[in-house]
């Protein structure tokens, strides 16, 4: 090596030490969208940690991917005393681990992120998941500094925007590579009493009436004579303690409807139970009545799934329609019934549709150049020494 290039390696930066903030342990779509992030981040020049507001499996996932997680004893947000506890820990955190750059995943966890990190001075990346309801409380979390925010469509984008905001659109990340491990089909029937032979159709999503579960149900029961080897799996199950009891509410509409035999609900499983559940599936649907983005649609069409879906913001920025899916008007009950049984009838066109999103869907969400445009955002906030 010459004296030039020796100098050179010796004045090269250690990597930048990164911390995300995640207000919660269990895994949903924020939580998919941190883990494929840190899958893929260069870590010869970046180095995460994550703090983690409550305990939950997302604990055991971070460590798989050989990430430090610092897991703090849970609260609710209107403990005003544990909330500024928890701000004053982090922040020492920050002052031990010498932090030098913080990455909120969400509206609240900027309360902590930001308030810990503003006093000293360490700058602060803040991804947004969807536009927050006015407010006081969304006025005073707007006002906590934030260096750059990152949003994941461009509603939320402009919801920022309009705020004063330096923002960004950078579409959650799809793994394709990771996508591919999933589940066989015929252990998927063992595990969750399906029928091996029987056309599968399936949704992911948090049990909340907003994600439209009972759409899905209501949509299976109306299906002809023709279609009755059609079963329904319906993944996910309540998170953060909303709407406690609406799975109960789900199973009692199951067998009102009749499907007791024809539906099942897993509840959370593994990443390769869910992959393998998309890709044997005949359709994916995704009834929303509001999603800023769908990472499941998005997910469903890189395993080459057509996705039907109720046409709000998120799932209409995935769907082409007609050439990787179908959409229909959001919370149109009888087109949603309508489109289902015409394209069951459909299985030709259905692998098209699917073979037409394999292609496209990775090449405008693929994870890899993703987070390439995220590291650039890192780059620009960080001191200047990171950037020479």
């Amino acid at each position: 090596m010459s004296f030039s290039a020796e100098k050179k390696s010796a004045a090269a930066p250690s990597p930048a030490k990164i911390l995300w903030v995640s207000c919660v342990g269990e895994i949903g779509g924020a939580e998919v969208y941190l883990l494929n992030f840190l899958r893929h981040l260069d870590r010869t020049r970046f180095r995460p940690q994550v703090f983690q507001l409550r305990p939950g499996p997302l604990t055991d996932r971070l460590r798989e991917l050989d990430v430090p997680v610092h897991v703090h004893t849970a609260h609710r947000m209107r403990n005003v005393p544990a909330v500024a506890e928890t701000i004053l820990a982090l922040s020492a955190l920050l002052r031990d681990e010498q932090i030098d750059l913080v990455h909120d995943n969400g509206f609240r966890a900027h309360v902590y992120g930001g308030l810990a990190a503003w006093p000293r001075g360490i700058p602060v990346v803040w991804t947004v998941h969807t536009a927050e309801r006015p407010g006081l409380a969304t006025s005073a979390i707007h006002r906590i500094p934030a260096a750059h925010v990152v949003a994941n469509c461009a509603r939320t984008a402009d919801h920022f925007i309009a705020h004063g905001h330096l923002t960004s659109l950078l579409w959650p990340g799809v793994d394709a590579a990771h996508l591919a491990h999933g589940t066989p089909r015929a252990a998927l029937a063992t595990r969750f009493q399906l029928e091996p032979t029987a056309r599968w159709i399936c949704m992911a999503a948090r049990m909340q009436r907003f994600k439209g579960q009972e759409y899905f149900l209501r949509a299976l029961a109306t299906l002809p004579l023709a279609h009755r080897d059609v079963q329904g799996v319906i993944i996910g199950g309540e998170m953060f303690g909303l709407e406690t009891g609406y799975l109960a509410e789900l199973k009692n509409l199951t067998q009102k409807l009749g499907l007791a035999n024809r539906v099942r609900f897993p509840g959370f499983i593994s990443d390769a139970d869910v992959h393998g559940l998309l890709a044997a599936s005949e359709l994916v649907l995704h009834p929303a009545l509001d999603e800023d983005f769908g990472l499941a649609v998005a997910e469903a069409q890189t395993l080459g799934r057509p996705v039907l879906a109720f046409a709000s913001h998120g799932p209409s920025a995935i769907i082409a329609d007609g050439q990787t899916g179908r959409l229909v008007p959001v919370g149109d009950q009888a087109a949603l019934d309508h489109a289902l049984a015409e394209l069951l009838a459909q299985p030709a066109l259905l692998r098209a549709w699917g073979e037409t999103a394999r292609t496209r869907t990775p090449a405008r969400f693929g994870i890899t150049p993703l987070t390439r445009q995220l590291e650039r955002i890192y780059t620009t906030c960080l001191p200047a020494r990171f950037r020479e």
